[in-house]
C-alpha cells in the first residue's frame, strides 16, 4: 500500500512539472512582456496622486491586466514562467541579461516625428 501512494505521488509531481514547464513563456517573449509592465509601472508613477498603498496596487495590477491582455497571456500563465525563470539560475540570467539589452535599445531608439500635415 505505502508503495502504491509512494508511485501515485511520484507520477502526480511529475506531471505536475511537466504541465507547468511546457507553459514556460520563451525568453524572447518573457522580455517584451516584462518590458511592458515595467513601461506600465513607470506611466502610473508619473502620472497619479499616490492616495494609498491600496489604490496603488489596484491600478498597477489594472494595468498588468491590460499588458496581459495586450500579449495575449493570462495571470497564472505569467507568473507560472516567472517561477520557473526564478528557480532556474541559469534561464533567470538569460531572462535579465535579455532584458537588459532590449531596455537599452528601446531607450535609445530615436523617436519618430509627428507627419507633416498634406497641403490643402
Amino acid at each position: 500500500m505505502k508503495r502504491t501512494l509512494l508511485l501515485f505521488a511520484s507520477t502526480v509531481i511529475f506531471l505536475v512539472s511537466c504541465r507547468n514547464s511546457g507553459r514556460k513563456i520563451p525568453v524572447d517573449e518573457m522580455k517584451t512582456i516584462m518590458w511592458d509592465m515595467v513601461c506600465a509601472d513607470e506611466l502610473y508613477a508619473e502620472s497619479s496622486t499616490r492616495d494609498s498603498t491600496l489604490k496603488i496596487k489596484k491600478d498597477n495590477f489594472r494595468l498588468y491586466e491590460q499588458v496581459f491582455a495586450a500579449h495575449k497571456i493570462s495571470k497564472e500563465t505569467f507568473y507560472n514562467s516567472l517561477n520557473y525563470y526564478q528557480s532556474h539560475p541559469d534561464d533567470f540570467k538569460t531572462l535579465m541579461d535579455s532584458l537588459q539589452t532590449y531596455s537599452s535599445m528601446q531607450r535609445n531608439r530615436p523617436i519618430k516625428p509627428a507627419p507633416k500635415p498634406l497641403p490643402r
